[in-house]
């Protein structure tokens, strides 16, 4: 921790997002802050971020500039997900750059999202088994509405959990997925896109759900099942059908044969919001810690990837 004398004072950030009214909240909270707003694509916008020391940024705006911005200390992204930034910073091998995501604030928008879906076809939750990939903040999130409606929830990741919840009944790993799939009534993915996540239900994987049937959803990320895989699965009737928000290709091509198949209902990578509120929450607490020198929540592993 860092002493009251070392202490930083942050004087000037910069935000570059399309998120309405953000600069004006984050100003209400932080009046003692100049905080300056880079309109997404203005005439001079690279010039503006040359300046930032510390950003608030979406992660499509910022990033392709971020070669440019020799004084950046610390970036945090508007996002959950950090697979678009991890190129670009890794290739310009800034080591000490800090990155923060914006976790924990897209947990119930998702799982209401999700109840949305369960309610589609109807039937009874405590007879249904939920498969969740990915047990991060959101996960932990939907697997709490899940069991919360009586749902039998299998959770899944990369190495065992140590730290047991009493929203989960099974935990298991990504090396035991035929079990999941001969085991649940659904299987949802949130998992983030790492070299380990990419393509890790393509091929034949699904055909240990043939005679459970389950319903994919994914909500994660669309790579860790290829095209090609996911549509052979669904003819098969090894998923009996797929609900997706997002794909290895956004926007999905016109001609993908997902548009024409009627067990499949698609969104725009639209599962949660961000509301202004809540990012700059999120925010304001990672900037007193950033100030005081200490760990930040929900800092960027390059490693891991996420």
């Amino acid at each position: 921790m860092a002493s009251a004398c070392s202490r930083r004072v942050v004087k000037t950030i910069h935000i570059s997002s399309i998120i309405p009214n953000l600069a004006d909240n984050l100003t209400k909270r932080l009046p003692r802050i100049k905080f300056i707003n880079v309109p997404v694509g203005c005439s001079g916008e690279v010039e503006m971020l040359q300046e930032a020391e510390v950003l608030l940024a979406d992660p499509d705006t910022a990033l392709t500039h971020l070669s440019k911005l020799s004084k950046l200390e610390w970036m945090q992204l508007t996002s959950a997900g950090v697979d678009k930034a991890i190129p670009y910073i890794t290739s310009q091998q800034n080591s000490s750059l800090k990155l923060t995501r914006s976790g924990g604030i897209f947990g119930p928008a998702i799982a209401q999202n999700m109840e949305w879906r369960f309610n589609a076809n109807y039937r009874v939750m405590p007879k249904l088994t939920i498969g969740i990939l990915g047990l991060g903040d959101i996960g932990q999130y939907i697997a709490k509405m899940c069991k919360a409606l009586g749902m039998t929830v299998w959770g899944v990741g990369r190495r065992e959990n140590s730290e047991r919840q009493d929203t989960v009944d099974h935990y298991t790993t990504t090396s035991r997925l035929p079990e999941v799939l001969q085991s649940c009534d659904y299987i949802c993915n949130l998992l983030p896109s790492t070299p380990a996540t990419k393509y890790l239900l393509s091929g034949r994987v699904l055909e240990s759900g043939k005679d459970k049937c389950p319903v994919f959803i994914n909500v994660g990320r669309g790579n860790v099942i290829d095209e090609k895989s996911l549509v052979y699965a669904l003819d098969q009737g090894w998923i009996s059908g797929a609900i997706l928000d997002v794909f290895e290709v956004e926007p999905l091509p016109k001609e993908s044969p997902l548009w024409k198949m009627p067990q499949v209902v698609i969104t725009p990578h639209m599962g949660a919001f961000s509301f202004p509120e809540e990012v700059a929450d999120l925010f304001v607490e990672n900037l007193l810690l950033f100030e005081a020198g200490e760990k930040l929540k929900f800092e960027v592993d390059f490693e891991k990837g996420y």
